[in-house]
């Protein structure tokens, strides 16, 4: 057994205290929603509970991977944040931060371990919250996902796979409060039934602390591998992260905590050309697809959604090229059904995320480690009427007098992608953006390159964190 597989196998629920686990089941549930569980910012949070939490399973590798946590206040009043990073051992305090109105910070965190994870507690105004990582050594490549703001019982996990020996793929589970979790794991491929293995089963995440599953380890040889994760006991949060040495680059992507909607949607920026669609469905029956491609000039049905969904309890992965920025718009006619778009950078890393329903107001952390560098921007707009957005960014990143980071105005046609403009992007490449429409809605996300002679060496995507009604500024 490999040291990143040492905490998947950790002490079993043993007979007597299974008993007092099921005998204390209903009291601990109700004391785990009262006392270990996030504060949810919601329309009536600014007035009544001016507090939450952020749950970050970003993994990590070997001992030159660097991971920063991505920390955007676009409120008017100062933030106080608290960091805490887990492992397989004890969790290991990150500090405390005031951040003031309008501002982004970084913040490295440890990284060593796939298994690797972060919690960030926010106090007084709402922040949003990510993190970017790069992979040193042959594991290369940068990583980028904004965290969950909500941990729970059931989580859905479609980007894995197991395809070739390169591929090297983690599912990472946080068990970030003061009592033990009892998770599950159960993996759907294309070819090979549900993997429910008594390794994978009522697995003991002990407080505080965080674990990874290497997939290859359960299946092998299979281009689709997504994860099921059930706690019957607690709450966790889980992400996966894709690793393919010699080149490939690393991904990560937050899992969907219960049934996603839907309808989700996916902005696509400056790729290779190629995109992947990771879909899982843990229905019990075969739920219906459609999927369309929206970019710049027009919009196309993507192929072989509707013909071939994939089965019940099963993963599939579907391919279509693209040319220039485009956007995937995902429906599924049933519950039970998670997706991932996976697209490659130009120098062959990859990059991953999640979809979202459109909103008003977002803030679009950087998919941006160090120079030189690419920056990009993607909206779409997949209702009927134009959007008109404001873009600026949040003061502490713009450097002094920065040429072309004053706020502009960037309009979406209905049913289209836009892209920021490249002078606007160019001026504050590490910089958080926050977007804000005037009427309308619409989903934004981060592509960009950077690092190596030219600044393309590695590429991230990571969608953009919409801001809760009774946070939006002015």
């Amino acid at each position: 057994m490999d040291h990143e597989e040492a905490g998947v196998r950790v002490r079993r629920l043993q007979a007597v205290a299974a008993a007092v686990l099921v005998a204390l089941g209903i009291g601990g549930a109700v004391y785990a929603d009262r006392e270990l569980g996030p504060r949810s910012p919601s329309a009536g949070a600014a007035a009544t509970a001016p507090s939450g939490e952020w749950f970050c399973p970003h993994g990590g590798g070997k001992t030159d991977w660097e991971v920063e946590l991505q920390v955007a206040n676009p409120g008017t009043e100062p933030s106080t944040i608290r960091i805490l990073t887990m492992g397989r051992g004890r969790a290991e305090p990150g500090g405390t931060f005031t951040v003031e109105p309008g501002s982004f910070l970084r913040v490295p965190v440890p990284a060593v371990g796939r298994e690797r994870a972060s919690t960030v507690e926010w106090f007084d105004q709402w922040v949003a919250v990510g993190w970017v990582a790069h992979a040193g050594g042959d594991e290369g490549g940068l990583a980028a996902e904004p965290c969950a703001a909500t941990a729970g019982g059931r989580w859905l996990l479609p980007d894995g796979t197991t395809a070739t020996d390169e591929d090297d793929d983690f599912v990472v589970v946080m068990n970030p409060f003061s009592r033990d979790a009892v998770f599950s794991v159960t993996l759907l491929s294309e070819r090979t039934a549900p993997v429910q293995h008594g390794d994978l089963t009522d697995v003991v995440l002990r407080p505080h602390h965080s674990v990874a599953v290497r997939l290859s380890n359960w299946i092998k040889n299979e281009r689709t591998v997504s994860a099921v994760i059930e706690a019957s006991i607690g709450r966790v949060a889980a992400g996966t992260l894709g690793i393919k040495p010699q080149g490939g680059g690393v991904r990560s992507t937050i899992g969907y905590l219960g049934d996603p909607p839907g309808t989700l949607v996916f902005p696509g920026g400056s790729d290779a050309g190629r995109t992947d669609l990771a879909i899982m469905s843990a229905a019990l029956e075969r739920v219906g697809l459609s999927g369309e491609l929206l970019d710049e000039e027009a919009e196309q049905t993507f192929g072989g959604l509707a013909d071939s969904a994939p089965p019940a309890q099963s993963g599939r992965t579907y391919t279509t090229s693209t040319n220039g920025p485009t956007s995937v718009v995902f429906a599924a006619e049933a519950p039970g059904v998670a997706v991932a778009r996976r697209t490659y950078g130009v120098v062959s890393d990859q990059g991953s995320m999640g979809g979202a329903v459109p909103a008003g107001a977002w803030v679009v952390l950087p998919a941006v480690m160090g120079s030189p560098s690419h920056p990009g921007l993607a909206f779409t707009n997949p209702g009927t009427e134009p959007v008109e957005l404001t873009l600026s960014y949040l003061a502490s990143g713009l450097p002094s007098g920065a040429a072309g980071a004053d706020p502009i105005t960037l309009t979406i046609p209905p049913h289209r992608t836009a892209t920021a403009p490249k002078a606007f992007l160019d001026a504050v490449p590490e910089g958080a953006v926050l977007a804000v429409a005037d009427a309308g809605t619409f989903v934004p996300a981060a592509a960009s390159y950077s690092r190596g002679r030219e600044g393309f060496a590695t590429y991230a995507v990571a969608l953009g964190i919409e801001i809760p009604a009774g946070w939006i500024p002015a």
